[in-house]
């Protein structure tokens, strides 16, 4: 039973690596399964089709980042310093899974039923913990007055863009790997400066 269960998740890796590491979304699963250095046939018991064990890598790394979020924002901490963390998980997560956004954009575009759920939850997240958060920092006067959607679409666009448009950001300005890294960790202080007008909390 533990092989198997190995085996299941290493597939699982090597196909969420091939995905959305590395940008091959039309990967088959012969390809999974050499990279992985196993049968093809136990691609198709595991997940029975490509597209299923897509979805099924898509789904477990969104959950995932979606854990680490929400204890964040269900944390006491105040609510700018859960900003601040906020952009080291989002950021890290995507940098090291940098064609996950580029899916789901395309996703939404091409399936706009499918994805119906995911944005539902993301929906009912954002009215459960952020706006409220937002809304009452506002009301004690620590930041300036904003609609909490103009808040989120200024949070969700400069952190998904760079790296969305990273092949374009990376020839345009010169940067190797480790440089847009380090560009991609200097966002984080610009990001939170230009939310709330100050430096970012230090650790």
């Amino acid at each position: 039973m533990g092989d198997l269960v190995e085996t299941e998740q290493l597939i699982k890796k090597t196909a969420r690596d091939i995905f959305f590491q590395k940008g091959r979304l039309k990967a088959t699963t012969q390809e999974i399964a050499d990279e992985a250095g196993v049968n093809r046939a136990l691609i198709h018991y595991y997940f029975r089709s490509r597209e299923q064990l897509l979805q099924v890598v898509f789904e477990e790394a969104v959950a995932e980042t979606r854990q680490k979020i929400a204890a964040i924002f269900e944390s006491d901490l105040p609510f700018k310093k859960k900003i601040s963390q906020y952009l080291d998980v989002f950021i890290d997560r995507n940098f090291r899974y940098p064609y996950m956004q580029n899916f789901i954009i395309t996703e939404i575009n091409q399936n706009p039923d499918k994805e119906d759920d995911y944005l539902n939850k993301k929906r009912e997240n954002l009215c459960r913990t952020i706006f409220p958060q937002l809304n009452e920092e506002i009301k004690k006067g620590n930041m300036a007055p904003v609609k909490p959607e103009h808040f989120i679409a200024n949070l969700m666009s400069m952190c998904s863009y760079p790296l969305v448009a990273k092949p374009i950001l990376q020839r345009m300005f010169a940067l190797d790997d480790d440089g847009y890294k380090t560009f991609l960790q200097e966002r984080k202080q610009v990001i939170y400066k230009t939310l709330f007008n100050e430096a970012p909390p230090k650790e």
